[in-house]
């Protein structure tokens, strides 16, 4: 209250309890009802009168906002005995009444602009934390100053419950900026608080979810009388408030102390609701930000594992590096013709050292860290029917033959990474292809939105050549281009990116619009020597692509059993129960898939016309295979006379019988 007759020249404040009784303006205040005292000395209610000077009649008047607070008191009087009529009392109401309206809306426009500027402050905290240019403890050192600023309170505290803590207690960090008056900005974290033992504000909020607003804390009896002991402060009135998910209470907010000794009010509420939505931000990106350590030093523990098992064999080393690090080839080596025999498939490391070292020479590789990588890739594939350690082989030795027999045009970064990039290039398959794992919800189908299969084997590539450091001769700049070219030829792999590759080739070959200077050109060509080293089985003799073909059956019926099982009808090629076409999809696909990817390989690399030949020649044998089958099946039922035929017939009867 502030007389109007005071003698200082500054506003002069005097607070005073909002009672009935004593004092006629505490009086309105608390009944938020206006008064009209006739005979302000002769009126028994109030002790005090209007306290400050010695009126006869007085009017006085609630200013009540539209929330229902009383925000003020008009109080007029006069020194005569002359009462305030009802045109007076009726322009007082109206006054106050536009006033509680206009105080109203002038709180909330400040309001308003005090949480669009915390906002704004906020944002800026937020986005230098989840950028990584902040610690969490430099983030809730200065949120916390922040908040303490906006709501003029002393003190600020900041609780993040720990949810592995194991047993019944309530364990949490928290992060306290201390009181005003220590004059300090470095962050005070005083590690897991018992909120279950601890009678005060934050330990009632964590444990009831509830939010506070405390007048007096140190008179409230659900609560201990905390005393500050560095600087002697009572903890009065307080403001907390959980911050919770789902599964409850995950932190809690609490500010200790108006700076003007006055409680917490509904203002402060409003701002404090505010703070507490970035708080919760906060608390989920640092369990998150918790979880990733956790799970990136867990796959530190397992890549250890992973190496150890993955080691090759001492012996297998020693013998390897007696033949000087790599097995001489046979004669025929350098044929598309060449496939390794059961005998000779122990020499598939030292043949792919071989093919390594012819290639790039000792200056780029360390015959011993070659053959430790090599052994380590073969032991990465495992053993499917199919996408093996011999399926990498074939692969290699294709892209071998094409590099070997056009040098000069691809350069040494290119050509290490598509050497590279064959060995690696289905490592780990699990034998199934990438639309079963989106069906059956595998981890991968989860991690990667397309060609699942595809980065995870540029994903273990990538780890095992910086684990074994194979690149450690090679210059930086061409070591990071060589995993980007790495990465691209591996995706090339998928079918899916190799249809994409052959619809924007194909014109350009056929307008004999291919240009080596081109980058984007030479990209999609890699493309297509990746698919055609990939189905260069295909382009075997017929006896070795007829078994790399019933390898692949055996991988494909395994995967539409497991199709059935779930419920599903596996495509033709996947479901054993027609296996009786399998001549006829191959053809197919012979047709549909891998000519066309030779055709286009032919037309820029005319030497590779052999893979060509060698494809019609199994296309032709498949056709033989179906006129075979087909002759077989007609001689059975022809070459029985006819009273034979219905003996027969009626025996068969009686059996199915």
């Amino acid at each position: 209250m502030m007389p109007h007759n005071t003698k200082l020249p500054e506003r002069h404040e005097v607070n005073i309890p909002i009672e009935e009784g004593k004092v006629a303006a505490a009086h309105v205040a608390a009944t938020k009802e206006f008064l009209l005292l006739e005979d302000v000395q002769r009126d028994r209610r109030f002790a005090e009168g209007l306290k400050w000077v010695d009126a006869k009649v007085a009017l006085l008047m609630p200013v009540v906002k539209p929330d229902g607070e009383c925000y003020a008191v008009l109080e007029l009087y006069r020194t005569s005995t002359e009462v305030y009529d009802e045109n007076v009392v009726y322009t007082v109401v109206s006054v106050a009444c536009w006033a509680g309206a206009a105080v109203h809306q002038a709180q909330a426009r400040v309001t308003l602009q005090k949480t669009a500027h915390l906002n704004c402050e906020l944002r800026t905290l937020l986005q230098n934390y989840f950028c990584d240019l902040a610690s969490i403890d430099t983030m809730l050192t200065d949120m916390l100053a922040i908040v303490k600023s906006f709501m003029g309170a002393m003190r600020s505290s900041f609780f993040i419950i720990d949810r592995d803590h194991v047993g019944e207690n309530i364990q949490a960090d928290m992060w306290d900026d201390g009181w005003t008056s220590e004059k300090t900005t470095m962050p005070k974290k005083r590690l897991k608080i018992n909120l279950s033992q601890e009678q005060t504000p934050a330990g009632y909020v964590a444990r009831t979810g509830e939010s506070l607003n405390v007048r007096d804390a140190y008179i409230d009896p659900r609560f201990v009388k905390e005393i500050d002991p560095t600087t002697g402060t009572v903890v009065r009135s307080c403001l907390a408030a959980p911050i919770v998910d789902k599964h409850g209470v995950i932190g809690v907010v609490q500010l200790t102390n108006k700076s003007n000794a006055l409680p917490f009010n509904a203002e402060d509420e409003t701002i404090f609701k505010v703070f507490i939505s970035y708080c919760s931000l906060i608390v989920h990106f640092y369990h998150m930000q918790q979880k990733k350590i956790y799970h990136d030093n867990l796959n530190k523990v397992y890549s250890d594992l992973m190496s150890l098992h993955l080691k090759p064999c001492k012996h297998d080393m020693e013998e390897l590096i007696e033949t000087n690090g790599m097995v001489l080839p046979p004669n025929n080596f350098k044929s598309y013709d060449y496939h390794i025999s059961d005998g000779s498939k122990e020499d598939m490391p030292g043949l792919i050292c071989y093919m390594f070292m012819e290639t790039f020479a000792d200056r780029n590789f360390d015959r011993n860290q070659l053959a430790d990588f090599v052994f380590t890739i073969l032991n990465c594939y495992r053993h499917n029917p199919y996408h093996n350690a011999e399926h990498a082989f074939y692969f290699t030795h294709t892209m071998y033959l094409i590099l070997l027999n056009n040098s000069g045009y691809f350069d040494f970064v290119e050509t290490v990474a598509l050497m590279l990039a064959g060995l690696c290039h289905d490592l780990d398959h699990p034998g199934y292809n990438n639309n079963f794992l989106s069906l059956c919800k595998h981890p991968l189908a989860q991690m990667y939105k397309s060609s699942m299969l595809e980065y995870h084997h540029y994903f273990l590539a990538k780890k095992i050549i910086e684990d074994k450091n194979i690149l450690a001769r090679i210059p930086d700049m061409d070591r990071v281009r060589i995993m980007e070219e790495i990465k691209y030829d591996i995706l090339c792999t998928d079918l899916a990116v190799y249809f994409q590759i052959r619809a924007q080739l194909t014109p350009l070959v056929a307008d004999h619009a291919f240009d080596w200077t081109d980058n984007s050109h030479r990209r999609m060509l890699k493309g297509i020597l990746m698919t055609t080293s990939d189905l260069s089985g295909c382009c075997k003799p017929f006896g070795v692509a007829k078994a790399i073909a019933q390898s692949i059956y055996a991988e494909f019926y395994n995967q539409g059993d497991k199709e059935r099982a779930m419920g599903y009808t596996p495509l033709s090629m996947m479901d054993r129960r027609r296996r009786v076409n399998q001549p006829a999809e191959q053809i197919q696909f012979l047709s549909v898939v891998v000519l066309p990817c030779l055709m286009l390989l032919q037309n820029i690399f005319p030497n590779t016309v052999p893979l060509i030949d060698n494809c019609r020649k199994t296309q032709e044998a498949w056709h033989e295979e179906i006129e075979i089958r087909g002759q077989k099946l007609w001689r059975q039922d022809d070459s029985l006379p006819s009273t034979a035929r219905g003996q027969f017939l009626i025996n068969k009867s009686d059996r199915d019988i």
